[in-house]
């Protein structure tokens, strides 16, 4: 879908170019508003590489997914609540998870600006990376709180975190609740049948 996007704007940039820039009896030269045009398009539609950090504020769209400028960012080697997700307490009663892990992911980041280094390409639009406040791994923290479930096959070395949170009986671990991992596979499954 990006090339797409990223085609069309560069064709927007060459029209542009053509009809707004002066013509060449002036003297001036339409190439350099062209370039500027199709280079900023690209570049904003342009995925993540690894290696590439991407840098700023950060919006907490659930407690395993961030928006960083224009891209939707999944926290590597986790697994967290939707935002719809609702699980039970030790007592049996039902809680909005999906909401506290998010809300709980959003306090710690406060204000402070994130550093995501692409790991890959996540679910939908969304990119895979380790994302970091300071010193701090986010993914890290939500398996450490309980907010998360570590992918122990991606991720080895956050699986003593989540077993520290499940001996502790923290966040999701103080009742009941469905795999998030288990729960997004079942709505992309149903999603693509309804498609069908």
């Amino acid at each position: 879908m990006s090339l797409f996007v990223g085609i069309l704007l560069a064709c927007a940039a060459g029209l542009a170019g053509t009809l707004l820039c002066p013509d060449d009896k002036a003297g001036r030269s339409r190439l350099p508003l062209l370039a500027a045009l199709l280079a900023g398009g690209l570049s904003w539609h342009a995925p993540a590489r690894a290696g590439e950090i991407l840098r700023g504020p950060a919006q907490v769209i659930d407690g395993g997914t961030l928006r960083v400028g224009t891209r939707a960012v999944s926290l590597f080697g986790i697994a967290a609540p939707e935002a719809d997700a609702t699980c039970a307490d030790a007592q049996d009663r039902p809680y909005p998870c999906g909401r506290d892990a998010a809300r709980a992911l959003a306090e710690r980041i406060g204000g402070a600006a994130v550093a995501c280094e692409p790991r890959g390409h996540g679910t939908g639009d969304a990119a895979t990376a380790l994302c970091r406040v300071g010193d701090a791994d986010l993914g890290a923290w939500m398996v450490a709180q309980g907010l998360a479930l570590p992918d122990r096959d991606v991720a080895p070395d956050y699986a003593a975190a989540a077993d520290r949170a499940w001996g502790r009986r923290l966040g999701l671990w103080s009742g009941v609740f469905q795999d998030p991992a288990e729960r997004r596979g079942r709505r992309a499954a149903a999603s693509l049948g309804a498609a069908g």
